[in-house]
């Protein structure tokens, strides 16, 4: 059985599907009804006055006609009406004039009555006047006040008011209202007064919309007007006077959000209040919860062709939600010519009503002008409670700004938006502060430095990257510092951390700005010094030699300095810590340590200061366990040392012009030579102007008269000057003082002009070497690096994106250095691959 209904119901939907097909409601024709049930159209029966009803889902008697049965109806002659309960033809006083039938009509104060007091139909239609104090309305006689005015009374706008009233009320002079708009005013403001708190609502609104105006005949004259009697139901227009609109805010922990609210005063006199954010009335007006310290802005559209009347007769009025108050807040109003709503003669200046949309008719060119809120903008101002160091004051202030609707279109944009303003956290003083100590320390330092320079023969222009790193050093940290310093203030001491103001944001922003810049001017003239440094490699087994052996030494040891060449430029861009290691490290601290600080940095400058801590905090832990690899196994600094003993080649790198770098290559066998010399394996040396001037000279690539080479030449005269030097000749060679090792520069002078100076240091594992190596600028770098990061991080406030782009930069640079310094070796060595 139920098979056959399922097979029954299948062909049943597929005819009227594929079929005949089926039609929607309200696709029939005139004289049609629709069926539900078949999804289709049907006639109404023909010849029986019956049409579609309204919904479209019946028939019903058409016109001019009474049903007399069961889907039947009858239409009335020309000479007869409906009754009023629409079962009989009532027939009416017509006349035959010229072969036209004429009937009567009731005149305009009369109804028209078709059936007796017992609901029987009348013979004959009848037309009865309505008595003294009614008037028609729908065919029925309804109470007319203005009909029964007394004689001290006069008709305004359908009311009866008293003619003194209107002859003492003040003239209106401002002339913006139309002067209906005027006479409804009138009206009201006479209702009012005679309590009718109905129109009160609707004069305040009316007062609300004309912008609080003190003309003394306009519609705020009930407020404005001293002399006149206040009752209880007048609507409050204005806060209190012993109110400065400064509200009083408790901050506890964990509760940073301040709740707005909004009451709408209907057009028809009735309120409703909205708390929840969700169920805003309109959009870009609260209610809506403001976090303390985040700004946001939001704007909406609308047609103003879809909105009611309702839109355009409601006031709203905003609150301060406590959980068991609330407190009404002023409101700022901004005309569409940009002044604001004065005070005058209001009692306060603190207006609480505002208006989103009216039509304003024009006395002059009759024409309507809409007038909407385009801006609703709140201010919060938090200052420190002095009396108290862990509390904070709250003043907020809300400003409603309006314009005039553009007539070339129908859309209008209202517009919501926060704003703080932030009580400064001594990051400013801080800075002033910390910066002066530490850029007048690291001037000095740079000068210092700058004199060493000069002395070993550097340009004097080396003064301008030596500054300009020691000021970004020092401005940089002074910004770390103060901003670390007000972020523990803040959090240790208020019940809310408050972000950073405005003025202390962007001071910041142009700090890390301008030491990026600084630094960057630093590490180029660095990797620009380091490319263009002179190199020679000294060959001991040319020592010694004679000249015919020495041309054929020369082809069998270019292997040798080829491959010391490749070595020494694998550790031209080698880092004591590699910034990939910092940058991955500190991704992982800060994903482990958000849920803590999510809280705290609600601020650019905050965010920066946590995210460098972490960056510093995971450079310092990754140095250290370098350190501790480097001392605990064999340090990789010493690999170049032993494969120049290997190859017997001796490296010389200049710095400057007149300070060089030396690594000893000699292999000799001698067992009591070794430990009197391993301090000066790895040495500086200060040239003097003669073997400077000697050095240039046999540096070309060319033959002597005997054929033999400049470079060779060059090399025998090296390996004797450094036998001499290095056999414990220690008027040449001598150990530097602890300041010159924490300074780098030469402060005591060694011998005169003419005598190069071998300079070592016993108790450094490094090689001096490494100072024309990134190992040597690692603390340029490693401060760049992190400029870098936070530039980037205050740029975008992406902590992932301001990683990836050090990284990028870092590679950058690397793969520059290392192209650029492979050509200085080639050139400078004489390398053909």
């Amino acid at each position: 059985m139920q098979t056959f209904l399922m097979q029954q119901l299948v062909i049943f939907f597929l005819y009227y599907s594929y079929v005949r097909g089926y039609r929607l409601p309200g696709s029939c024709e005139s004289g049609q009804f629709y069926e539900p049930s078949l999804m289709d159209c049907l006639a109404c029966p023909a010849n029986v006055s019956l049409v579609t009803s309204a919904d479209g889902f019946a028939c019903t008697c058409e016109e001019h006609s009474i049903a007399t049965g069961i889907a039947r109806c009858k239409p009335c002659n020309m000479t007869e009406v409906v009754s009023s309960d629409g079962t009989t033809c009532v027939p009416r006083r017509c006349q035959s004039s010229a072969g036209r039938i004429v009937c009567r009509k009731c005149p305009l104060d009369y109804i028209t009555v078709t059936q007796n007091f017992d609901g029987s139909p009348m013979k004959e239609v009848q037309c009865i006047k309505c008595t003294r104090g009614y008037k028609v309305l729908n065919n029925r006689c309804v109470k007319c006040e203005t009909c029964s005015c007394k004689k001290h009374e006069i008709i305004v706008r359908g009311r009866c008011v008293q003619k003194k009233y209107v002859l003492d009320r003040p003239k209106y002079l401002e002339n913006n209202l139309h002067p209906n708009e005027l006479l409804e005013i009138v009206k009201l403001e006479y209702l009012c007064m005679q309590q009718e708190y109905r129109a009160c609502r609707t004069l305040a609104s009316a007062c609300v919309q004309n912008f609080y105006t003190t003309d003394p005949g306009g519609p705020c004259r009930l407020w404005i007007q001293r002399n006149l009697v206040k009752f209880k139901g007048l609507p409050m227009l204005t806060l209190d006077v012993s109110k400065n609109g400064k509200i009083e805010v408790p901050f506890l922990p964990g509760k940073n959000v301040l709740k707005i609210a909004m009451a709408m005063h209907t057009k028809g006199g009735g309120l409703k209040i909205f708390q929840d954010p969700n169920q805003s009335p309109v959009t870009c007006l609260p209610p809506i919860n403001i976090e303390i310290g985040k700004d946001f802005a939001q704007d909406c559209s609308r047609n103003v062709t879809e909105l009611t009347d309702e839109d355009y007769g409601a006031i709203f009025e905003i609150y301060l939600s406590n959980e068991t108050s609330l407190d009404p807040l002023s409101v700022t109003i901004l005309k569409p010519n940009g002044y604001e709503v004065m005070k005058g003669k209001w009692p306060s200046k603190q207006f609480r009503k505002f208006f989103l949309i009216k039509n304003s008719l024009s006395t002059i060119t009759n024409t309507t002008d809409t007038i909407y809120l385009r801006h609703l903008f709140f201010q919060i101002r938090l200052d420190r409670n002095v009396a108290a160091i862990s509390s904070l004051r709250l003043q907020m202030s809300i400003e409603a700004q309006y314009a005039t609707k553009s007539p070339l279109t129908d859309i209008i944009t209202t517009s919501i938006s926060v704003k703080h303003e932030m009580p400064t956290a001594g990051v400013l003083r801080g800075l002033e502060i910390c910066g002066g100590v530490f850029c007048s320390f690291l001037t000095l330092y740079a000068l210092v430095q700058w004199r060493g320079v000069v002395k070993r023969g550097g340009l004097v222009v080396v003064i301008v990257p030596l500054l300009t790193s020691s000021v970004a050093d020092g401005l940089y940290f002074a910004a770390l510092f103060s901003t670390l310093h007000a972020l523990a203030a803040e959090a240790g001491t208020l019940a809310l951390t408050l972000p950073l103001s405005e003025t202390e944001e962007r001071v910041i922003k142009v700090v890390i700005y301008i030491v990026v810049c600084l630094k960057a001017l630093k590490v180029l003239w660095i990797n620009w010094n380091q490319c263009r440094c002179d190199i020679f490699f000294v060959d001991w087994s040319k020592y010694n030699l004679p000249t015919k052996d020495l041309i054929i030494q020369s082809k069998s040891n270019n292997w040798k300095e080829s491959f010391l060449a490749k070595e020494w430029m694998s550790i031209q861009t080698k880092r004591r810590v590699s910034p990939g290691f910092t940058a991955t490290s500190t991704l992982l601290i800060s994903h482990l340590l958000e849920p803590w600080y999510s809280n705290i940095s609600k601020s650019q400058g905050y965010k920066w200061v946590i995210a460098s801590i972490i960056w510093w905090s995971s450079y310092v832990i990754l140095f250290c366990i370098k350190f501790l690899i480097d001392k605990l196994n064999k340090s990789p600094s010493t690999g170049l040392t032993k494969i120049c003993s290997d190859l017997e080649l001796s490296l010389l790198v200049f710095q400057y012009e007149y300070y060089g770098h030396y690594v000893d290559g000699r292999n000799e066998d001698l067992t009591d030579f070794r430990p009197r010399t391993h301090a000066l394996q790895t040495c500086r040396l200060l040239f003097s102007p003669q073997l400077r001037d000697v050095y240039k000279k046999l540096t070309t690539n060319g033959y002597l008269e005997n054929h033999e080479s400049n470079h060779a030449l060059l090399s025998q005269f090296l390996c004797a000057f450094f036998e001499r030097a290095l056999d414990g000749l220690n008027w040449v060679a001598s150990e530097r003082t602890i300041f010159e090792k924490l300074l780098d520069v030469e402060l005591v002078t060694r011998e005169g002009g003419n005598t190069s100076v071998l300079l070592y240091d016993n108790d450094v594992t490094t090689p001096s070497y490494y100072t024309v190596t990134w190992w040597g600028e690692e603390w340029t770098l490693a401060t760049f690096d992190c400029m870098l990061f936070s530039c980037v991080l205050m740029m975008t406030g992406h902590l992932v994106l301001a990683t990836v782009v050090t990284l990028i930069m870092w590679q950058i640079m690397k793969s520059a250095r290392s192209y650029f310094g492979s050509l200085n070796v080639k050139n400078k060595i004489a390398l053909n691959d």
